[in-house]
């Protein structure tokens, strides 16, 4: 999820314990969500995102420091929910949640924060040892296994439900594919900077990873089973550049600023079985403004304005909602 540019370098309590009554929560859904939220900081470079089921909450990570906001789908300013820094996350990229466990990426850390999100409490650090990677974006498959992209290491990790479900803190960040000698191909080098995987989807059947590599413009699907990776056929498309990736009823929404600082979301139909999309629409502004990724919130998109581009951003930092 983080878009192409010059390798840049990435900057290394609890305010509040918020913990939700059933009724508390019951009431927020009666609420009116609305269309704009503000990401406090003026060098907050909001992320990553993911909204949280069942309740009105939404997640957004800060790069620059690690801060973990939340934010409530009817009310327009976020919340500092694990302030940067803490547990050595001095960096946060992509999030995904699953069964209350927040799980985040931690860019250059190399490492995946797992946190309770009823209390914020640390549940997990699983540690590639790499400290030459970008730990970049996670999917959780339906058997609740989280996959998890390197941008500057060409591997995929993975992190199987056992260990999210055991109560052992730290832990390693495994390898399942490696990238060489496959079709995915990594820039690497002094002067070949630049952002390799990135978002990532698993598929409803959890038989294939579908995952975005912003540096070629290209997707490709591996296969959970085997790890065998194919390039996903475009039929000829090659100005997509994403970035962030959402899979639902066999679309696949690609979010990016590659081609667009207005911001683009490009909506893919994909075939039976995974290996050919085919660009249905495009949608463009709407006040995205260099966005990186999204989160569904029923029909509409909440995307990230990262503005990752700017020395000075507009502030204040955003999440737009976009209707589809």
């Amino acid at each position: 999820m983080f878009t192409t540019r010059a390798r840049l370098l990435f900057g290394g309590i609890l305010a509040a314990t918020l913990v939700l009554s059933t009724s508390t929560q019951a009431g927020a859904h009666d609420r009116q969500p609305i269309g704009r939220y503000v990401v406090p900081g003026e060098q907050a470079y909001p992320e990553g995102i993911v909204r949280e089921p069942g309740t009105p909450y939404f997640y957004v990570s800060g790069l620059t420091d690690g801060t973990i906001w939340r934010g409530r789908i009817d009310q327009p300013h976020l919340q500092v929910f694990l302030p940067g820094g803490q547990h050595g996350r001095t960096t946060a990229v992509g999030m995904k949640i699953t069964r209350d466990r927040l799980v985040v990426a931690g860019g250059t850390t190399g490492k995946v924060f797992v946190y309770s999100t009823r209390t914020g409490q640390l549940l997990h650090v699983f540690d590639s040892g790499a400290r030459d990677g970008l730990v970049n974006d996670v999917a959780i498959a339906p058997n609740g296994d989280a996959y998890i992209t390197d941008s500057f290491r060409p591997v995929l990790y993975r992190i199987t439900a056992a260990q999210l479900a055991n109560r052992q803190i730290d832990q390693p960040l495994e390898t399942v594919v490696n990238f060489d000698g496959t079709p995915v191909e990594y820039e690497k080098g002094v002067n070949e900077e630049g952002i390799n995987s990135n978002g990532l989807v698993v598929t409803p059947d959890g038989r294939f990873v579908l995952m975005a590599d912003t540096n070629s413009q290209a997707f490709y699907r591996i296969s959970t089973k085997t790890g065998a990776v194919d390039a996903v056929d475009l039929g000829g498309v090659t100005d997509i550049g994403a970035d962030g990736l959402l899979l639902r009823d066999g679309e696949l929404y690609s979010i990016t600023s590659l081609f667009h600082p207005e911001g683009e979301i490009s909506v893919l139909r994909l075939s039976e079985d995974y290996s050919r999309a085919q660009v249905q629409r495009r949608i463009n502004g709407r006040g995205m403004d260099f966005p990186s990724t999204a989160a569904f919130d029923g029909d509409d998109l909440l995307v990230v304005n990262f503005q990752y581009q700017r020395t000075e951003p507009n502030l204040p930092f955003t999440v737009v909602r976009v209707s589809l």
